[in-house]
């Protein structure tokens, strides 16, 4: 194979779709190599501790886009109802508006480590307090809004399952559509 340079964020993504279309178990290295046009020794060279740390770097990637896009948004002051349509509208980008799969899901599947699992359960712990946050400041009693947060999520992955075998996207557009209500009425 000849010598490639691959800058972080195209390695990331070009990773990040073979995890999501395989799985972790389901991606070796030699693919990860042929996707991103590297040797397995380069690979080796950026990520010493392998496949695992690649999926750990992709799992921080998703970390980093919740923060951005949904942790951040719904932190600073302001209408919790508009706050939601607008992290309602990033999801929709992310996940391709009801035709991509979830990074958290496909990392938090079985063979990656317990690191990648602890990273994993940080990032949807966030995610749950920002939706919670939110729920609370539109006037729902502290358990209301961890609960509602977590049916939010739990309607969000289910959609994103339900679009995903059916190959209609709409579960999940019906989602994006209803979050607003979900997370900002009492």
């Amino acid at each position: 194979m000849a010598h490639s340079m691959v800058g972080e964020t195209e390695f990331l993504d070009k990773t990040a779709a073979l995890f999501l279309e395989q799985g972790f178990a389901g991606t070796s290295l030699s693919q990860i190599a042929a996707a991103t046009g590297l040797e397995k020794a380069s690979l080796y060279y950026r990520y010493p501790g392998g496949k695992d740390e690649i999926a750990m770097a992709v799992a921080g990637r998703i970390g980093s886009w919740l923060t951005e896009f949904v942790i951040q948004p719904l932190a600073i002051e302001g209408v919790p109802e508009k706050q939601v349509r607008e992290v309602a509208k990033q999801l929709r980008t992310l996940y391709g508006d009801g035709t991509t799969w979830c990074g958290l899901e496909v990392l938090s599947l079985k063979g990656g480590s317990e690191a990648l699992s602890a990273g994993l359960k940080a990032a949807l712990t966030a995610w749950i307090g920002s939706f919670a946050a939110v729920a609370r400041r539109s006037g729902m009693t502290t358990a209301m809004a961890r609960q509602r947060a977590e049916m939010a999520i739990a309607q969000i992955e289910g959609s994103l399952v339900l679009s995903r075998v059916l190959g209609d996207p709409k579960p999940f557009q019906r989602t994006m559509d209803a979050l607003p209500g979900l997370l900002t009425k009492a």
